[in-house]
């Protein structure tokens, strides 16, 4: 099976001051495929910060700035726009993902003044004033822009940003559609964070030091806190720190977590690669079952071993460009040399052929091992994704 990478347009659209000259551009994002599926408004941030580089900041943006959504509640998770070069964005604060506590209150007294301080400018939606005058009354000196995309509030102090088919009289205003700028693909500027703790967690590395190496990717924190905060994980009250998302998930559930996310790095929610997926752990899940036949090499580590060896051809590159694209650590792809598990790889390889069993044989496995073999595997594939 040949994978297609799951790639981002990054697009943005001219916001004119009143003298008609490019003031800013607004920011959007959609998945580059045929039907050009539109990402979620509450989204967008996650997937620019998940994206974002230098090069992609130059490329989208130029010298002027880029004016992007981002829902009032994420603003909280500082982390996550920190990774962003102030001075070369507008947040546009706009309605929150879920009911606004007085916590979040509280964190904006402090995080607003530290990213004014970082060079963001910001601006409040039209929608969001509308259902939370407190946030104005109580931080309008912090606000620039009023983005208005149905009807203009009359607000003292601030530059209306008008976006609505309909929208005049308004200081800035938006031009036409949005125009693609660039495609960013996910293979490109996948995070070395997941490959690394997975790694860390095989090695028996401390609570802090997760937490430390995950507080230093952005997206993945925010990734975390959603999931640990979910339905899957019923808890009385919401867990808001990275130690005790740790705490409570245990490293088992931490390590299904980091290849999850791994995996949607190329994937996305798409359901045609169920089945991709499917494959993939089912090797890992069977070379980890060898475990007692190579001794010198860990459980964890041979898993990580079977999950990443036939990626490679399916997406149609050489490993050697793979395993260097996704950061995969050095001990991993060290192990693919070891000529002790080559050829238990190559069984991997002949999983769906005629020839398993007699080459299972070769190598001291007979059909019933083969079988206790595949049955674990399918039935850790099967707990894995449920």
């Amino acid at each position: 099976m040949t994978v297609k990478l799951t790639s981002f347009i990054f697009k943005r659209r001219n916001v004119r001051d009143s003298y008609g000259d490019i003031a800013f551009f607004k920011i959007w994002i959609d998945k580059w495929e045929e039907d050009r599926k539109p990402v979620d408004r509450n989204s967008l941030i996650l997937h620019l910060v998940a994206n974002y580089s230098p090069d992609v900041e130059e490329k989208l943006l130029g010298n002027r700035r880029g004016l992007v959504d981002v829902p009032v509640d994420m603003l909280v998770s500082r982390s996550m726009i920190d990774v962003l070069n102030g001075t070369k964005f507008i947040l546009n604060l706009t309605l929150p993902r879920k009911a606004l506590t007085g916590k979040h209150m509280n964190a904006l007294r402090e995080l607003l003044p530290h990213y004014q301080e970082s060079g963001f400018l910001f601006s409040i939606h039209e929608k969001l004033l509308s259902v939370n005058r407190e946030i104005f009354n109580e931080y309008g000196d912090f606000f620039t822009y009023l983005y208005c995309e149905e009807s203009v509030p009359k607000l003292e102090g601030l530059l209306t940003i008008g976006c609505g088919e309909l929208m005049t009289g308004c200081d800035f205003s938006c031009e036409g559609e949005y125009e693609d700028v660039l495609v960013v693909n996910t293979l490109k500027h996948l995070q070395a964070a997941v490959s690394k703790l997975i790694s860390m967690i095989s090695e028996e590395a401390s609570i802090d030091a997760l937490a430390d190496t995950i507080k230093g990717d952005p997206a993945l924190v925010t990734k975390l806190l959603q999931y640990v905060n979910s339905p899957l994980f019923p808890h009385r009250k919401e867990i808001e720190s990275i130690r005790s998302a740790i705490n409570y998930l245990g490293l088992e559930n931490l390590k299904k977590f980091l290849i999850a996310v791994w995996m949607s790095q190329f994937f996305g929610q798409d359901p045609s690669f169920v089945e991709f997926i499917r494959s993939m752990l089912f090797n890992a899940f069977l070379l980890e079952g060898l475990a007692q036949r190579l001794k010198g090499i860990s459980r964890d580590k041979l898993f990580l071993a079977g999950l990443f060896y036939g990626m490679p051809s399916a997406f149609g590159v050489r490993p050697e460009v793979f395993f260097s694209s996704i950061q995969l650590p050095e001990d991993i792809t060290e192990l693919y040399r070891d000529d002790n598990l080559k050829p238990y790889l190559r069984l991997l390889d002949l999983l769906e052929s005629e020839e398993v069993e007699r080459y299972a044989e070769s190598l001291g496995i007979s059909g019933e091992d083969l079988e206790k073999l595949k049955e674990y595997a399918k039935e850790s594939v099967a707990t894995f994704m449920s």
